[in-house]
């Protein structure tokens, strides 16, 4: 998807700008190191996504996912799947704005593009454990109002800052709040929490450190785990292959541009 999202990777992952002061960074500063990890403009990434549910069954699904910067500094993400057959052709469009973000889905056998609203946004993506919630929620972690810094914790034995940020009631969601552990070496998030309740994990995503890839100067994962705790489920999201600031016109994250395929 902030990576899922990958751009949900891209999107997500960020790199640190010196070590020095780790401990001593603000909320502001977290963030703004958080996007220096982001491609210039845009990202192109093949996934493969494994869903395996409480009973244990499996489903390989393979996509492609676009990202791009727009003019306003705000994410755009595109999803396409490939595989399997049944599923070839469904798309997701989220594009960030201030405020609301706008997300739109497309199914090949319906014919017809939605609008994912405050009564679908639960919906699960493709079948995964990532909801439409869920994208908006981690792509959007630099901009959410009334973000907090909590103390230190570690996390797969990295040292890591914590963020939690209050959902308000208005705003229709089954969470409450997420708390984010952002990784002090490579600023990666290494897991966001989306709580229920006050001490209620519903679900959580996890970045093991160790597929955490270099690109240059950025810090890409690679490998994303997201895990439904009531369920028992887990979707694992992996970056096949990924190619930066490729060319993306505009008109490519559109709602009329679902329905076109390539």
């Amino acid at each position: 998807m902030r990576s899922i999202v990958v751009a949900v990777a891209a999107g997500i992952a960020v790199a640190l700008a010196g070590p020095g002061r780790a401990a001593e960074r603000g909320v502001q500063e977290i963030q703004d190191c958080a996007r220096k990890n982001l491609p210039e403009r845009t990202a192109r990434q093949d996934l493969s996504l494994l869903v395996r549910d409480g009973a244990g069954q499996e489903q390989l699904i393979e996509a492609e996912l676009f990202w791009k910067r727009g003019d306003d500094g705000r994410s755009r993400v595109l999803v396409r799947v490939e595989a399997p057959p049944d599923l070839r052709g469904a798309a997701f469009l989220f594009v960030e704005r201030e405020g609301d973000s706008d997300m739109f889905s497309y199914l090949p056998e319906l014919k017809k593009v939605r609008r994912i609203t405050g009564r679908t946004i639960s919906g699960s993506l493709f079948g995964t454990d990532f909801s439409y919630e869920d994208i908006a929620r981690l792509q959007s972690l630099g901009a959410q109002a009334k973000v907090e810094k909590l103390a230190d914790a570690q996390v797969a034995g990295r040292a890591t800052w914590v963020l939690t940020a209050p959902i308000p009631p208005e705003a229709g969601s089954k969470y409450q709040r997420v708390v984010t552990f952002v990784d002090q070496e490579t600023c990666v998030p290494l897991k966001t929490e989306l709580m229920e309740g006050p001490e209620q994990v519903r679900k959580e995503v996890v970045i093991p450190p160790e597929h955490v890839k270099a690109e240059g100067s950025r810090f890409i994962p690679r490998e994303i785990f997201a895990r439904d705790l009531e369920g028992s489920s887990e979707t694992r999201m992996r970056v096949e292959k990924i190619q930066l600031d490729v060319s993306l016109s505009d008109s490519f994250f559109s709602e009329a541009a679902l329905t076109k395929g390539r």
